[in-house]
């Protein structure tokens, strides 16, 4: 028997569970999704007669705010990075809840920490729409690099476009089905992986390529990305780096978003300091899994972010930017200017 379904059994490694946490409609859809992976996990492991004797899921905020004691000389939101990094390294598995239309940087990181670690990864999309690309036919269902980070993705946005009844209490009757839907999916998939437990998977960690750095500003999904990493790369390369920019949104028809993924990211693991691009409504999901990815890999991350606003409850949480962005990052920079500086030169 895996050593991780015993860990599950006895609550010394739950499942953890990803949740949008900034506002009501996360927690409580988060919490749902909690209830479907305890039916499903508890339901497995008797089916393996292993009886559960402790707690079987990791739920953030409710398990991280009300547990968390920082130690001396830590902040509350770096003991809650460090209890959640924590807990994922010691977890059975993660499901990572992903929708609307700006996924959360926090959930993206998650899921390439995760994946950083050897852990299952499964991905839930509730989204009733797909990505199209302009250059690639085949509509995406999740972004490219979050797409080769998860194990499984479980797709159960299904909701009528069209031909709605008006009847108010019918409309609701539509939406707690597809609740109820995505529970039960969530439910059988959960199950499934504890009879078919894969185990701690390979992590690729390949050697890194000293005096090479990369530039993780999206992709070059928009214009901009490529205009500010175009002058970035200027500055590090007068210092002596040798720089190399995501690009797998420039990819054509013969290429794929899927395989310009794949040289990002193996570029990413094999470079000797990675920038990531943290600017946006929310930090880009797909540069948040990657740095989840290379901070589990304890690589060098560099954060740029220029915004000017906070993430701001009060003292205890005042963060330009999701808390596992600004904790796992080794340096943050605010200004373009200083990105040579904060990058250095190359190591001898």
């Amino acid at each position: 028997m895996d050593p991780r379904l015993e860990r599950l059994r006895r609550g010394q490694g739950p499942l953890y569970v990803a949740t949008f946490l900034f506002e009501h409609t996360g927690r409580y859809y988060g919490s749902r999704l909690e209830h479907a992976c305890l039916q499903g996990l508890r339901e497995g492991l008797q089916a393996l007669g292993l009886p559960p004797e402790g707690t079987l899921t990791f739920l953030p905020y409710r398990d991280s705010n009300g547990a968390v004691v920082p130690r001396p000389g830590e902040s509350l939101t770096q003991a809650i990075y460090r209890l959640d990094t924590e807990r994922m390294r010691n977890s059975f598995a993660l499901l990572a809840p992903l929708y609307h239309t700006q996924y959360d940087g926090g959930i993206s990181f998650e899921v390439g920490y995760a994946a950083g670690i050897g852990l299952p990864v499964v991905v839930l999309l509730s989204n009733f729409f797909r990505y199209k690309h302009d250059r690639i036919a085949e509509p995406q269902r999740l972004q490219p690099l979050l797409e080769l980070l998860a194990d499984e993705v479980l797709c159960e946005g299904d909701f009528p476009l069209s031909g709605l009844d008006p009847d108010p209490r019918a409309y609701r009757e539509l939406i707690e089905a597809a609740f109820e839907r995505v529970e039960r999916r969530v439910r059988e998939a959960v199950r499934a992986l504890v009879l078919r437990y894969p185990g701690q998977r390979a992590v690729p960690d390949p050697p890194v390529r000293p005096g090479h750095v990369f530039l993780e500003f999206g992709g070059g999904e928009y214009e901009y990305q490529m205009v500010l990493a175009e002058r970035a790369a200027g500055e590090l390369e007068a210092l002596g780096w040798r720089v190399e920019i995501a690009r797998r949104y420039q990819a054509d028809s013969t290429e794929g978003l899927r395989a310009g993924a794949e040289r990002d990211f193996r570029n990413a693991l094999t470079s000797e300091v990675v920038v990531t691009f943290g600017d946006g409504p929310d930090m880009n999901p797909e540069s948040a899994a990657l740095q989840g990815y290379l901070r589990a890999l304890g690589r060098e991350v560099v954060l740029y972010c220029s915004s000017a606003t906070h993430l701001y409850t009060g003292p205890e949480y005042d963060m330009r930017r999701n808390l596992m962005l600004m904790h796992s990052a080794d340096r943050m920079v605010t200004r373009l200017a200083d990105l040579a500086e904060a990058v250095g030169s190359p190591r001898p």
